[in-house]
């Protein structure tokens, strides 16, 4: 049993040292990318010649994603955001109370999903590709 004691206090103190991690020290690991996903977006503000709010709009949007990961989907109009889901096809509103006076002014969809990079940013859904619509629409 003696001979044991200072055997396993040497396995402590190695054991020890493997449990913690210096913050100054490198760790390199090799990223292996995946195909990025392959994204369509159809709005149904693209068939409508010059849509006009007079008391409300319905906004159709459908997403679809082959080989990613659809995250969010936000409307925004007068820097103010009118629309936020994580759905790939949904509807939402427009109403004229959405701008401060009323006149021409634009609508942006914006759509993320997911980039395939595999790095820890696309792993933990901090980093996404990003579509953009941008529509001019005349509120009244």
């Amino acid at each position: 049993m003696k001979k044991l004691v200072p055997v396993i206090l040497a396995g402590i103190f190695l054991l020890y040292r493997s449990c913690f991690y210096a913050e100054s020290d490198v760790y390199f690991v090799d990223v292996v990318p995946g195909d990025p996903p392959i994204f369509s977006v159809s709005v149904n503000l693209d068939t409508i010649v010059e849509p006009e709010v007079n008391d409300s709009l319905e906004v159709f949007y459908g997403a679809e994603i082959e080989k990613g990961e659809f995250y969010l989907a936000q409307a925004f109009v007068s820097k103010s955001v009118v629309f936020e889901s994580d759905s790939v096809a949904n509807s939402f509103w427009l109403f004229p109370g959405d701008v401060p006076y009323p006149g021409v002014d634009t609508l942006y969809i914006i759509f993320y999903y997911s980039t395939n990079t595999n790095s820890l940013a696309d792993i933990v859904r901090l980093e996404a590709n990003i579509v953009q619509r941008k529509y001019a629409l005349q509120f009244n």
